[in-house]
């Protein structure tokens, strides 16, 4: 099957959309397809149209000058109107958010070429969903599903979400997937990991609607409240870089709380292995896909119970879930001072698998494209 698979991001980016695209083309040409990418991220310093093949498929790339390097372009509808005609393929798969100029334009071009379309909602829609919904059947997600497209997003939550938006029901759960061997490394046996600090750690961007500011005070209040021997490793970059500083400043733990910065995926699967608890803090996570990772690499998981990480996190079984923030701090304090709590967590973790593995997953993508083109 020949799927193009439209992205506004797409490496060298780092963040959930990017890899899981990447990763999406990988598996579908390890079971035999002919996936292509086209993206409006920019590699390197040319601009204009471009092609690659660093993972044995193409990714076409049409960018042009943009100040921050956004991945956006005034004449993508054109653009990719001229793709879909060279190459022809059997099926486009459209990855989206609220704001996804490029792979909109991507929807409208598979519509206007008569090609079959399935589209994946990755992002919270939060009043979106609400104004589109209020438009009845001028809902773009209504006219998309009506005119064949099959609609996905990657977790229940935002599932309803998309209904909330005006499509039919059922909106299919297409999750995220995960390779489990890239996070399952060998950890320290129990033995070496009691003469340490329990290691807490959070992998997310550093943006408001990730809240990174709540990772410290979480950690802060659990760790005043319990007296545990704990330190919290932060991974990821973002404009709250200083404010976050200062807030780890603030909290009175500087000197247990490092802000790591940006590492990539190997790097911080081998973190992960030294580490004990992940945190989430975001409600804004309609999946949690850095979650599913620490989940895969052994971690107990501490989230809200309102995001996306519920399709596969258990409470009392993969983790603990909080109602808000002062949740959240009591599940983590439960965790640093209930060592047997957390060591039946870990080891059901490192021991069982989380649903969304590759090979599961690539067969939900490849049912989509098949109902998109039934």
């Amino acid at each position: 099957m020949r799927v193009l698979i439209v992205s506004d991001c797409y490496a060298p980016r780092l963040g959930g959309i990017e890899t899981q695209v990447q990763d999406l083309a990988r598996n579908l040409l390890a079971a035999g397809h002919e996936p292509a990418v086209v993206t409006a991220t920019p590699v390197g310093a040319a601009r204009g149209r471009s092609v690659e093949r660093p993972d044995g498929f193409p990714v076409y790339r049409t960018t042009v000058r943009l100040p921050g390097e956004l991945p956006l372009h005034p004449r993508a509808g054109r653009e990719l109107t001229a793709l879909m005609k060279q190459l022809r393929p059997d099926v486009v798969h459209a990855h989206v958010g609220v704001v996804s100029p490029f792979a909109w334009s991507g929807i409208g071009a598979a519509r206007r070429a008569g090609l079959p379309l399935t589209i994946t909602f990755h992002c919270v829609l939060g009043g979106w969903a609400t104004a589109c919904g209020a438009l009845g059947a001028a809902s773009p997600v209504r006219i998309w599903q009506q005119d064949g497209a099959d609609l996905t997003a990657v977790s229940s939550m935002l599932a309803t979400q998309v209904e909330q938006a005006g499509a039919r029901s059922p909106v299919t759960v297409l999750p995220n997937g995960i390779t489990v061997e890239d996070w399952r490394l060998p950890r320290p046996d129990p033995a070496a990991r009691a003469e340490r600090p329990l290691r807490v750690v959070a992998s997310l961007r550093w943006i408001e609607r990730k809240r990174p500011l709540q990772v410290v005070r979480a950690f802060a209040a659990a760790v005043r409240q319990t007296g545990a021997d704990a330190v919290l490793d932060m991974y990821g970059d973002g404009p709250l870089r200083d404010k976050l500083a200062q807030e780890v400043a603030d909290s009175g733990m500087a000197e247990r709380i490092t802000l790591v910065g940006r590492v990539g995926r190997p790097e911080l699967a081998r973190a992960f292995t030294q580490a004990d608890i992940y945190l989430q803090t975001s409600p804004a996570d309609s999946f949690g896909i850095s979650v599913l990772e620490a989940r895969s690499a052994g971690l107990a998981i501490v989230a809200l119970r309102t995001s996306g990480v519920t399709d596969f996190i258990t409470d009392g079984v993969d983790g603990l879930l909080g109602d808000d923030d002062a949740g959240l701090a009591q599940a983590l304090a439960r965790l640093l001072e209930q060592p047997e709590l957390l060591a039946r967590i870990c080891e059901h973790n490192e021991r069982v698998d989380p649903l969304p593995v590759w090979s599961e997953v690539t067969q939900l993508n490849l049912a989509a494209y098949r109902r998109a083109i039934g």
